[in-house]
């Protein structure tokens, strides 16, 4: 077997008896794991069988001892940014997914295909909320919301930075990296990003399949028009327009706005997805594919211009230049 797929394979059997431990699947490996285990000892039941040789044995102890006490929950974060704005994180921990979509999934584009198993063997923080214009402001002390004026926007620190080019992303996270001293912040790659939308769900949206929801849980075009009063006192409606993070109800997994509001640059380029199963990937080179303009790089989630099916959490799109409904997220590595 060559060199890097045997790595791959150990990096995978590590990352799925983590797992495969939480036998009562509360998140945590834990007493009730050891019960269920040594109930299970001397048999061949596949769920126990952490090493995959046909029986419960010893060495299938030996890797859950060392699983124990694993998945114990992070707390989430509130990292001071430069200028003293806070930035709001998340824990998300390690595990196992299906990325992209199925054939059946209503909405579907090629490109969510093939839909392949994904493990993320490491947890990280990400940002609750799209970064804000505060938190921009605090860092880069700019405005590149602002076209064709420099007249003060009051009111809308809480609204996502947005008009987003990747070089301004960049110089954030390098500040913010250079500042705070610990060079562990960065963009979710595209595969830790839908991970997290997911939230442990397979559904088109992380709140299920009930279209009749979606205003509860997104921002997207029915809630997100401008409403005008006419003069006799009826109403019309404008174009969509990004709105307040957190003004709808997060996913599972406590985050917000993974649905819309703005398109989410990550950090990898565009290009197809390859079959099989992969471990922490993280996109090509470069970007590939007939869609990918040069220098190009992924935008997930969808925005508050988009209809329903533009923001499942499977759907991607190609950040082909910035624009109103452009903004990101930052994830931060543990350290």
């Amino acid at each position: 077997m060559a060199l890097g797929a045997m790595l791959a394979s150990k990096q995978l059997l590590i990352a799925q008896s983590a797992r495969d431990a939480d036998f009562d699947a509360n998140g945590i490996v834990d007493f009730g794991d050891f019960i269920l285990f040594a109930q299970a000892f001397g048999s061949k039941q596949s769920l126990f069988d952490l090493d995959g040789s046909g029986s419960v044995d010893f060495r299938d102890f030996i890797l859950f001892a060392k699983r124990f006490g694993e998945g114990m929950p992070e707390r989430d974060i509130a990292v001071t940014l430069p200028g003293g704005a806070k930035l709001e994180m998340v824990w998300i921990q390690p595990g196992r997914f299906l990325m992209g979509s199925p054939d059946s999934e209503s909405g579907r584009e090629d490109h969510e295909g093939p839909q392949h198993e994904v493990t993320i063997t490491k947890g990280f923080y990400l940002g609750k909320y799209e970064v804000t214009q505060a938190q921009w402001e605090s860092v880069m002390n700019t405005r590149p919301w602002i076209v064709g004026s420099t007249s003060e926007v009051p009111g809308r620190g809480n609204y996502p930075a947005n008009r987003m080019r990747w070089s301004d992303v960049e110089t954030f996270i390098h500040k913010l990296n250079e500042e705070v001293g610990e060079d562990g912040f960065r963009l979710p790659t595209e595969a830790e990003w839908e991970y997290a939308c997911r939230a442990g769900t397979t559904t088109r949206w992380s709140f299920g399949e009930d279209s009749t929801r979606i205003s509860d849980f997104t921002r997207y075009y029915e809630n997100s028009r401008r409403t005008i009063v006419r003069d006799d006192g009826s109403i019309a409606y404008g174009s969509p327009e990004v709105q307040e993070t957190g003004g709808v109800f997060p996913n599972p997994w406590g985050l917000n706005d993974m649905h819309g509001n703005v398109r989410e640059l990550v950090q990898d380029y565009y290009g197809p997805y390859s079959e099989g199963p992969r471990i922490d990937p993280s996109g090509p080179d470069g970007p590939t594919g007939s869609r990918a303009p040069d220098g190009s790089h992924v935008e997930r989630g969808g925005s508050s211009f988009d209809r329903p099916e533009w923001i499942r959490s499977a759907a991607r799109s190609v950040g082909w230049v910035p624009n109103a409904f452009t903004g990101f997220r930052v994830l931060k590595e543990r350290r």
